[in-house]
């Protein structure tokens, strides 16, 4: 069966993460995009690597809580060498909107490992985040 690009897109990028996550470095960051748009007078932060989202009163409320989001699933993953669970690819609609977005921001978190500490503490997790975030435009999802 033929796949479509959009598939391929998710096969390759997933390929890449993991040898990623597999290649431990002090300095290495992973790099999650995030897609913030405004429903219904809330804020809907989107991670497209993840699939997950989280919500607030403002754009930076709803980022923020994702960004936790984000690091504390990292850092389960690692700290219980569950990495095959933690990359599960939003809908391609989402990918699409966060592609048409013109500008995107780009900020670095630090990933303080809780978990690593209480399961394994000699089990590397990556220090770093980088979330590339883009507000949707109103006419993506009016």
């Amino acid at each position: 069966m033929k796949r479509s690009p959009w598939e391929r897109l998710m096969d390759r990028s997933f390929g890449d993460f993991l040898s990623r996550l597999r290649a431990p470095s002090k300095g290495i960051s992973l790099i999650f995009n995030i897609l913030i748009k405004e429903e219904e007078g809330m804020f809907v932060a989107h991670c497209l690597e993840l699939d997950v989202v989280a919500t607030g009163d403002t754009a930076g409320s709803a980022q923020k809580d994702l960004v936790a989001l984000i690091c504390t699933q990292v850092d389960y993953a690692f700290s219980n060498d569950n990495l095959e669970n933690l990359y599960h690819p939003a809908p391609p609609e989402i990918w699409k909107l966060f592609f048409a977005c013109k500008e995107a921001s780009e900020k670095r978190y630090r990933i303080d490992s809780g978990f690593r500490r209480e399961v394994a503490p000699d089990v590397f997790v990556p220090p770093w985040l980088i979330a590339k975030t883009c507000h949707a435009p109103k006419t993506c999802y009016v």
